[in-house]
């Protein structure tokens, strides 16, 4: 292997001075040029044998790895709210069961009916510095693209990566800086002349509640205020040195320079999730967010982490192996899906509906914790009284919001995705036997896109 490393390495040098010795390579990026792309096929040969495509509602969501040869694959969670399919190497496309999911590293294991196939090698990424060579497996010959490591395995810090979900242009702007402080998000700054100054908020200031949302940490705060618009008002509950305050906050637009550097875009599409990650290894490879997913390989061919998001114009971030693997234990068991505690559980899924939230979907009344202009569809299902049902929205187009009503339309538990996540849950017991309502919204007025709505029936066999 030290051969092939300097050939390489060797192969590399030669591509970054081809252009002052006249080669006529194209306008791409030299590092990702097919020649140089090329030299890595004896690196990536085994984990690319490990890895598969992973299709939500048959189109290519993201990469699989394959972690034990009888068929337990580990991808991306958040692109998957769909039915899942995975495409081998050999073809076949077969049916995919989520086993378990980890939403704070955004990952998912998934079950197939597989057998010999082979697994990935991994590698604990600390053995890797930046400035060393890595390279990013899809299911090719070639890597999907080659790049370096720019700053090794690290522990999450805050302001150290993106939000886990980033403002889009219609956003509401409240003009703090935060931190996760104790029982809340506290406020570090308070910008001048913005919302929060305006509605007297301070420094060091503890937000504990907002929009009738428990708020822990920064992350709450900055995923529940980027659900509202300029001009909406948001009640924060605030600590303040050993008082209770309140504060209605009136926001603006977003500033223009409140999303960046616009070439932070530029060579590539960004990630929906990007930051918020409790720990990983950052290099400057241009990938695709559909093709996160996969493997990142040193030259050695070892799995040095998982891609999981682009997130930025020179960075992407994959989950380092130590975690992963350290991770993968309890995902095999379902240890981290909420279960009943006693007795062993079985889930019978009584509804499985795929859907589209349309602006045809008129919203017919007012709800609790509702404003107007929220499309909704309505979901009827008859339900056994004291038994546990799961319910869940997911959808990657729109902030989902569930609502349980009774037959005249009372409202009995309902759930946003609690922080950011594209995902709502309610965990629900029926009263009564009878006909029940499921509500399917969105927590933001006039969004509209795909959802997947499942419901499950818990039964505790003892």
């Amino acid at each position: 292997m030290t051969y092939l490393r300097r050939i390489i390495a060797l192969a590399l040098i030669v591509a970054s001075t081809a252009p002052a010795l006249g080669q006529p390579f194209n306008n791409e990026s030299l590092r990702n040029h097919p020649k140089t792309l090329q030299t890595f096929r004896d690196v990536i040969k085994t984990a690319r044998q490990a890895t598969v495509r992973v299709l939500n509602d048959e189109k290519d969501a993201a990469f699989g790895i394959v972690v034990e040869s009888n068929g337990w694959i580990l991808s991306k969670a958040s692109v998957l709210p769909g039915s899942v399919t995975v495409r081998l190497n050999n073809g076949d496309v077969v049916e995919a069961k989520i086993t378990d999911k980890n939403d704070e590293y955004d990952l998912v294991l998934l079950k197939i009916e597989a057998k010999d196939l082979k697994a990935i090698q991994w590698r604990d990424s600390k053995e890797t510095k930046a400035g060393r060579w890595v390279a990013s497996v899809g299911v090719a010959d070639e890597p999907i693209a080659i790049g370096i490591v720019g700053v090794g395995t690290r522990l999450f810090q805050p302001g150290d990566q993106p939000p886990k979900t980033s403002p889009g242009p219609n956003s509401g702007y409240l003009g703090v800086g935060l931190e996760t402080g104790m029982g809340g998000a506290k406020i570090t700054q308070v910008r001048p002349k913005s919302p929060a100054e305006r509605a007297g908020v301070k420094v060091n200031d503890i937000v504990y509640e907002a929009a009738g949302k428990k708020i822990v940490s920064h992350e709450d705060l900055i995923g529940t205020i980027q659900r509202f618009k300029a001009k909406d008002k948001v009640l924060l509950k605030i600590r303040r040195d050993d008082m209770d305050v309140e504060a209605e906050v009136t926001l603006d637009p977003a500033p223009k320079d409140l999303f960046g550097n616009p070439q932070e875009r530029m060579g590539s599409e960004l990630s929906i999730r990007r930051g918020g990650f409790p720990a990983i290894l950052q290099h400057d490879t241009v990938i695709r967010p559909k093709d996160c997913g996969g493997p990142l390989v040193d030259l050695d061919g070892k799995a040095l982490g998982i891609n999981i998001s682009r997130a930025g114009r020179t960075e992407s971030y994959a989950i380092p192996s130590e975690h992963v693997t350290a991770l993968l234990r309890d995902l095999k068991s379902g240890k981290l899906a909420k279960k009943v505690e006693l007795g062993s559980v079985r889930e019978d899924v009584i509804l499985k509906k795929d859907g589209t939230l349309t602006n045809k979907d008129k919203f017919d009344k007012q709800r609790l914790m509702m404003a107007p202009k929220r499309y909704m569809r309505i979901e009827e299902v008859k339900l056994t009284a004291n038994a546990t049902y799961i319910i869940e929205l997911n959808s990657i187009q729109f902030d989902t919001f569930i609502i349980v009503e009774d037959a005249a339309g009372k409202q009995l538990a309902a759930d946003d995705d609690d922080g950011g996540e594209l995902n709502a849950r309610v965990e629900f017991r029926p009263p009564t036997d009878g006909t029940y309502r499921i509500v399917i919204t969105s927590f933001q007025p006039s969004a509209i896109g795909n959802y997947s709505l499942s419901m499950r029936r818990q039964v505790v066999e003892k």
